[in-house]
């Protein structure tokens, strides 16, 4: 028999930033360490890569690229401070900041394809996870796009960041505190309106 998957109702939006000891956010130091990684990866081409760009982007490594086990950085962190809907793989993109947080992180990876130049050749060939080897198909893309072929820079894929990286950490940080201090002090509705409970029925 088959089982059908028990789905369950999300609710509203939650964030709880800032609630577990020793929660912070990554500074720009941090940054500009993860952009000093010149090898876009590295062999096991995993969570374990030391010294991989894009292992220290996800952050599963330190942002110096060393790997000192268990560690949560730079994108990873920012999930986990925001605590909630945003913590988890299969809510996150619920949350708004999603959207911010992804944009900035893709911006660090355009910055870096611009400071190094890197062939496609380094994107890994094999031995990577399923789906991220270099001529592996992107999903869910149609037609296929391999990861080879979307190893570009923004500008060669149509679009650009038109605001210093520097800029962008500050304003990315503001945003999150500002959602925080929101979160304390309580929602408010966009429109205050009441309504008129009434039961409308069919007339005989």
């Amino acid at each position: 028999k088959a089982q059908i998957p028990c789905v369950h109702n999300e609710g509203p939006l939650q964030r709880y930033p800032f609630s577990k000891a020793g929660d912070k956010l990554p500074t720009q130091e941090d940054i500009q360490k993860c952009l000093s990684l010149q090898d876009f990866d590295n062999p096991p081409f995993f969570r374990n890569s030391r010294f991989s760009f894009r292992n220290t982007l996800e952050g599963f490594a330190e942002p110096d690229g060393s790997l000192e086990p268990p560690i949560i950085s730079l994108h990873n962190l920012i999930h986990s401070v925001l605590n909630g809907t945003g913590a988890f793989p299969h809510s996150a993109a619920n949350d708004p900041i999603f959207v911010v947080l992804h944009s900035f992180t893709d911006a660090v990876f355009d910055e870096w394809m611009k400071r190094y130049h890197p062939l496609d050749t380094a994107w890994p060939k094999e031995l990577a996870p399923i789906g991220h080897n270099q001529m592996f198909n992107m999903v869910p893309f149609f037609p296929p796009v391999t990861n080879k072929e979307m190893f570009l820079t923004a500008e060669q894929l149509g679009y650009s960041y038109d605001i210093d990286l520097a800029v962008l950490v500050v304003l990315a940080l503001l945003l999150i505190l500002l959602q925080h201090k929101r979160h304390r002090k309580g929602f408010e509705p966009l429109m205050n309106a009441q309504f008129n409970v009434k039961q409308y029925v069919n007339e005989p």
